[in-house]
């Protein structure tokens, strides 16, 4: 997992930032949640969903709760995302369709 600073919040776009200053930009949305990642808040995302040469790379994600039953039954560490908001940490599953 990869962890990135949130530089930037525009509706669903979130510009991302790691330790080496890379930038990503990415539409995300979450559903399910109650606090929405703001500013200065930190995802960890798994390093293939930032990897344009894995075949389900996507600048367009939707993660929503654990339990959601859009997201696979069997969740792997490729479908989980790290949100840290006023130092809380929410695990998130990648939903599909």
């Amino acid at each position: 997992m990869k962890k990135l600073r949130i530089l930037k919040v525009d509706k669903y776009d979130y510009i991302l930032e790691d330790y080496k200053n890379n930038k990503y930009k990415f539409n995300i949305e979450f559903q399910g949640i109650e606090k929405f990642p703001k500013e200065n808040d930190i995802i960890y995302i798994p390093n293939n969903l930032l990897n344009k040469n894995y075949k389900e790379y996507s600048n367009v994600y939707t993660f929503g709760n654990l339990d959601n039953n859009c997201g696979r039954n069997i969740i792997n560490e490729e479908d989980i995302i790290i949100l840290i908001i006023n130092n809380n940490k929410y695990y998130l599953k990648r939903l599909y369709g």
